[in-house]
């Protein structure tokens, strides 16, 4: 374990949706798949997870994150790679907060507010699949930052196996064009651009970028003077 008091993190906790109707092999694959995506998510910053994604209670699984600011992306990016799949979908809570103590084998053992406010998140989710949940001291944003998350949610429930699939590419953080995509999948460039127009893209986005650039750091602090969100 590592001491980390008054480090920011971002906490994803999530579950395999209606996993009990799963076959044990496309739970496992369901599984596996999830891994994947958070191996993919590794190689998009050197830090970026912190230990080990890990699955605990069967279909539940939790995921730290050093910066805070990618959190929604990834959290679309494992959605979106998962619903791909076509076997499962997966719910996503995000916990921004501190985090006081970090266990790099068995994340799940870490301890602070983060964790706190991910799990108590998933637990009041019921027909959301995506939650966002922030300490009551950050404000105004607090609530703000839910209806954020239920409009990103609604968006994303939408989208099918073939947009899922797609997004997932659009959803690096290093851009790629249409054309880069579709030389990718091997199908045509039309596809991908239909896809991404049906799928919305161009909102989500939108809110992933601007996620991104916010100074969570900031935000904590309360210095309104760098809360680009707001």
């Amino acid at each position: 374990m590592n001491d980390q008091k008054s480090k920011l993190y971002a906490v994803l906790t999530g579950d395999l949706v209606k996993s009990q109707k799963l076959s044990i092999e496309d739970l496992e694959s369901a599984r596996r798949h999830l891994l994947s995506a958070v191996d993919k998510v590794s190689d998009w910053k050197p830090g970026l997870v912190r230990g080990k994604a890990e699955f605990f209670r069967g279909d539940a699984w939790q995921l730290l994150l050093a910066d805070p600011g990618q959190a929604l992306r990834v959290a679309v990016y494992l959605r979106a790679s998962v619903r791909a799949q076509g076997l499962s979908q997966t719910r996503i809570s995000i916990g921004l907060g501190t985090v006081d103590l970090v266990d790099e084998e068995r994340v799940s053992l870490s301890i602070g507010e983060a964790f706190v406010l991910s799990g108590h998140g998933l637990d009041k989710l019921k027909k959301q699949r995506l939650a966002i949940e922030v300490p009551h001291s950050v404000g105004v944003l607090t609530n703000w930052i839910r209806v954020v998350a239920h409009l990103c949610d609604a968006i994303v429930s939408q989208w099918t196996a073939r947009q899922s699939e797609i997004t997932t590419f659009a959803l690096e953080p290093v851009e790629r064009t249409h054309s880069e995509i579709a030389e990718e999948l091997n199908i045509k460039q039309q596809t991908v651009t239909n896809s991404l127009r049906g799928a919305r893209w161009n909102a989500v986005q939108e809110g992933i970028e601007l996620f991104d650039q916010t100074d969570w750091e900031a935000v904590f602090r309360g210095d309104p003077a760098n809360q680009s969100f707001c």
